[in-house]
């Protein structure tokens, strides 16, 4: 018994000494002190997992662009007993010249847009440049980009 412990005790300093080194860098001060090996393994074992992740992620947003396109949105995918794939599409509308549709609707601007840091068109906006009878359409519809995409939402298939 005692040449198995000491057998397993040469493993564990080989493994000790064969793992590169590491710190700790505190962000409130700059303290830096040496890593223990146990810690060394865990951040080394999370960054080989977060690179698979990456991997399949890539993997899965390329398989996910190929359904969109050979199925559209609309439509769900289900392989019985395994899984679904449901395809959605999304639109936006989004405003590319708060200045000018500022000129073009004056005082109304604040009632049919809604202001953040960024410029969101409010629905009552977004039917006055589909509107062909609104005369300020044309205006407001140089001020707007619509823009769509699509995603795969996945679930497990009873």
């Amino acid at each position: 018994m005692a040449k198995a412990n000491v057998k397993t005790v040469e493993k564990a300093v080989e493994k000790v000494v064969n793992l590169p080194a590491g710190e700790k860098i505190e962000r409130d001060g700059g303290e830096v002190t040496a890593l223990d090996a146990a810690s060394i393994r865990l951040v080394m074992q999370g960054w080989e997992i977060r690179k698979k992740i990456d991997e399949l992620d890539a993997q899965l947003k390329s398989i996910n662009a190929q359904l969109i396109e050979a199925h559209g949105a609309g439509a769900s995918l289900v392989v019985h007993g395994v899984c679904r794939a449901s395809i959605a599409e999304r639109e936006a509308v989004k405003i590319t010249n708060a200045e000018r549709l500022k000129a073009v609707l004056g005082f109304r601007f604040t009632d049919l847009v809604k202001t953040e840091i960024a410029y969101k068109p409010e629905a009552k906006l977004i039917e006055m440049a589909a509107d062909g009878d609104e005369p300020m359409a044309p205006s407001i519809r140089e001020c707007l980009t619509v823009g769509k995409s699509a995603s795969v939402t996945w679930r497990a298939e009873k």
